[in-house]
């Protein structure tokens, strides 16, 4: 999916609030929540989303999204990487 037709979906889907996000390389953010559901798009690079059950990596052009509260943490890779977020 391209950026453009992202943010027409974060719209249609009312996420009301969009914002690019750069996550620097080598990441690792510990197991966290958040208390809003987040949907994201992956510009460049890769991150590594880790779930109580597992893990799921995105590349460029995949998109993730997690209900709020949902425990989850972040990696990435020497790359980094940048997202557009979608927040509501």
């Amino acid at each position: 999916m391209n950026e453009e037709k992202f943010r027409e979906l974060l719209r249609e889907k009312g996420y009301d609030t969009v914002k690019t996000k750069d996550f620097e390389p080598n990441l690792y953010d510990p197991p966290h929540t958040h208390d809003v559901s987040i949907m994201g798009l992956v510009l460049s690079g890769e991150i590594t989303l880790e779930w109580e059950n597992g893990s799921t990596t995105y590349t460029p052009g995949e998109m993730c999204a997690f209900e709020a509260g949902t425990v989850h943490a972040e990696r990435t890779p020497e790359s980094g990487a940048t997202l557009v977020l979608g927040y509501k």
